[in-house]
């Protein structure tokens, strides 16, 4: 309570640091982070939109975790370092990182190594709609999935992956009474990078589980699928945003509304036609 009185009270601390940057013409920028890629669209979107507010000429660069790089590359107007030997959870120094690497600090003129976006850019819930840059190129990546093309495809992601928040978590039985009551033209197309609950061996059943990219899994749900059902995920908060034109109907299964893209509570950029019910999943 008292921390949220002096978050109030106090100056934002970005501001702060952006105002000092601009007077002193700061233009390089090194941000490090660790954390979810769900953030990218609902936080990190809007941090890199106000450092060019202040500097529209801004060079902004984020020091990151490997497995983090394809969300990245959905940020537009940004470069990135990956850090092979980061893990996420694990405390890092960020100019012991950058002497390991070979890089010398001084390259920057402001080194921000602890993030914080739900703070910084607080302001931004209900005003910035986040947009993230989808190349032409990424689309073949879904090429090398043989999914049927005469089919009703719905992705589902049926975990959210993370050490944190379980009643994010929807009920397995639930997938499983989904899957086993199926009409003969649905395919369900399971995505994610864990396979923690095992799911029958049906001919109505691909598992990719484990078997894509970050990059791979999103060309898959703009290229192949006809519906997604997703938990509140790095996945969804992704897609959601990407600044495309897509078709693909979206189910999303929430056990929060002041969480993910509900909080953020602005419109996708691309015309998905939000669902509540699964009925009537036939081909068109």
């Amino acid at each position: 309570m008292l921390r949220k009185i002096k978050r109030k009270i106090k100056k934002n601390p970005l501001d702060t640091l952006l105002k000092k940057a601009k007077k002193e013409n700061k233009k390089t920028f090194l941000l490090a982070w660790n954390r979810a890629f769900g953030d990218i669209s609902l936080g990190l979107f809007s941090v890199v939109y106000r450092i060019k507010e202040y500097i529209p000429d801004a060079k902004i660069t984020f020091l990151i975790r490997e497995d983090l790089k394809d969300g990245f590359e959905l940020l537009d107007g940004t470069h990135f370092i990956k850090v092979s030997f980061w893990k996420r959870y694990v405390p890092f120094d960020i100019h012991h990182t950058l002497k390991l690497l070979d890089i010398d600090h001084k390259k920057y003129d402001v080194i921000i190594d602890r993030v914080d976006p739900n703070y910084w850019v607080k302001w931004q819930i209900s005003t910035i709609t986040p947009k993230l840059k989808w190349k032409k190129d990424f689309d073949r990546l879904a090429d090398k999935f043989d999914l049927p093309k005469d089919k009703v495809i719905i992705a589902v992601q049926p975990s959210i992956e993370t050490k944190h928040s379980s009643w994010r978590e929807y009920p397995i039985k639930y997938y499983k009474e989904l899957f086993s009551k199926a009409h003969k033209d649905i395919v369900f197309v399971l995505l994610g990078t864990e396979k923690k609950e095992k799911f029958d061996s049906e001919i109505f059943l691909i598992d990719l589980r484990g078997k894509t990219t970050l990059l791979e899994v999103l060309a898959i749900l703009k290229n192949r699928c006809d519906y997604f059902i997703s938990l509140d995920s790095g996945i969804l908060s992704l897609f959601y945003y990407l600044d495309i034109d897509c078709p693909i109907k979206l189910l999303a299964l929430w056990g929060s509304r002041d969480v993910g893209v509900i909080k953020q509570n602005v419109k996708s950029p691309n015309n998905f036609e939000i669902s509540n019910k699964l009925s009537n999943l036939k081909k068109t």
